[in-house]
């Protein structure tokens, strides 16, 4: 899928890579850098740092570095597509509409599918729970510590 290229600049814009990769990793001032320790791979002392001047980072450790998206795909597991929706979700930024781009349709259209079997799912055990046949599984979850408020 091809985000237009105003865009994914927008998006790398309002994206401050410090915040982003400060929820995952604590991290230190040390001069115009900031380091931490390595989300990618163990290690004993911060080899990881994030320059807020470029808005990048790098490990000197396993080389690992790029932008913000690349920093969400890895962290996330997600692919570029699904990195730029999960920051620009995070942004508040509405998506530009890719109607031309079949594989982009492909997808959403599995993905609401599976949403909506997921939907009809939890409505029908929901359901069922409060039946006379689910007061066991309802005892059950209570006996768990679970409410139902």
């Amino acid at each position: 899928m091809a985000f237009p290229q105003h865009f994914l600049d927008e998006l790398i814009a309002r994206s401050d890579i410090v915040d982003i990769v400060s929820s995952y990793v604590t991290l230190t001032r040390k001069g115009s850098n900031l380091f931490g320790l390595c989300p990618f791979h163990n290690e004993k002392t911060g080899s990881f740092s994030v320059s807020p001047d470029k808005q990048i980072y790098h490990c000197f450790g396993c080389k690992a570095g790029g932008s913000v998206i690349q920093f969400v795909m890895e962290m996330e597991h997600l692919s570029f597509p699904e990195a730029v929706a999960h920051l620009a979700d995070q942004l508040h930024m509405p998506l530009p509409e890719m109607e031309h781009d079949p594989a982009y349709e492909q997808r959403r259209s599995l993905k609401e599918r599976i949403f909506l079997a997921n939907k009809a799912a939890a409505r029908l055990y929901h359901q069922h729970l409060w039946q006379p046949e689910g007061k066991p599984i309802l005892d059950y979850l209570k006996g768990r510590g679970l409410s139902d408020g």
